[in-house]
């Protein structure tokens, strides 16, 4: 009868903070599945690097955070009630291994980030030398530039980077291939030109460019210290960036 009476107690324990919870998991399941969506959008979607903005990526990393967050706040709520008997121990299991998968997540979107704000720093870079090419012609060490036959095509892309995977046992290191929102957010069309993330000294730079120099294909060598891009240098293959005209 005790036993009984205990067994009832407790269940009653259990539905009362199953409904006293239940709001707060119905608002975890909408953020939740908000977040999902987002990141859907942004990270697993169609959306690729040289169409996803800067807000995307602020948007996709802050979803990524939440949905860690969210798990973590409940993995500590699951722990006290734990601590206090009221459930058993393996109730964490489960929340533990969604956590790692959602770290995952994270991870994830913490390095798309990165390669879309190298981007950024390489667009802006070229902004800002074209910048200066124009008001101070004299003080331009920051780039290199090889004028070739003063065209890029597709073939010629092939045939860079099929050399280049001979040469290092790697893919070249593209990093923007044609136009990208970076650039057309701040004036330029990239369109028809290759990002190539390597410094123009280190090995693979140098042969690079003197492989594009004997195929007389139009680069720009950037390097890293122009004010307000300390990182960024890389090697713009084809002709300079265009800028976009501004309707009046």
């Amino acid at each position: 009868m005790r036993k009984a009476f205990l067994g009832c107690g407790l269940m009653t324990v259990c539905a009362v903070l199953a409904l006293a919870q239940a709001p707060e998991r119905a608002s975890f399941g909408v953020e939740d599945q908000m977040d999902e969506i987002v990141l859907r959008r942004t990270l697993y979607g169609m959306i690729t690097v040289e169409s996803i903005s800067e807000a995307d990526t602020r948007e996709m990393l802050a979803a990524a955070e939440r949905r860690v967050e969210r798990r973590k706040a409940r993995v500590a709520r699951v722990q006290t009630l734990v601590n206090e008997g009221l459930l058993a121990r393996n109730a964490l299991k489960d929340l533990d291994a969604e956590i790692r998968e959602h770290e995952t997540t994270l991870a994830l979107a913490r390095s798309r980030a990165a390669l879309l704000e190298g981007i950024a720093a390489m667009a802006r870079l070229e902004l800002e030398v074209a910048q200066m090419e124009e008001s101070q012609p004299d003080l331009l060490p920051v780039r290199e530039k090889f004028d070739g036959a003063g065209r890029f095509t597709r073939d010629q892309l092939k045939m860079v980077v099929l050399a280049f995977e001979k040469e290092f046992g790697k893919p070249l290191p593209v990093s923007a291939h044609g136009d990208t929102a970076f650039h057309r957010s701040i004036g330029l069309d990239h369109s028809g030109r290759v990002d190539v993330g390597l410094t123009p000294d280190q090995p693979e730079g140098v042969w690079l460019r003197r492989f594009l120099e004997a195929e007389r294909i139009p680069y720009y060598a950037f390097r890293s210290f122009v004010p307000g891009a300390s990182t960024g240098a890389h090697i713009h293959i084809g002709p300079p960036s265009l800028r976009l005209r501004v309707a009046d």
